[in-house]
């Protein structure tokens, strides 16, 4: 079964994509993809942006949000 889900990967910054681990080559978060020989990717897999698009969306980006409250 396919799981057709359009997911925007190109507001993704690096630190989002490094929070999840890669579902390709296993990569622990906050470790870069490696290559099928064993020696480190300059790019992170496809798969792993889109499962960091699916887990943490990029609006929040790890900042507290302030709410003032008026009496």
């Amino acid at each position: 079964m396919l799981n057709n889900v359009d997911v925007e990967t190109q507001k993704l910054t690096l630190r989002h994509i490094l929070s999840v681990r890669c579902p390709m080559c296993r990569a622990k978060p906050k470790q870069q993809c490696t290559l099928s020989t064993g020696q480190p990717s300059a790019k992170t897999h496809l798969a792993r942006e889109q499962a960091a698009a699916k887990v943490s969306p990029p609006e929040n980006s790890g900042q507290a949000a302030v709410r003032i409250v008026k009496n």
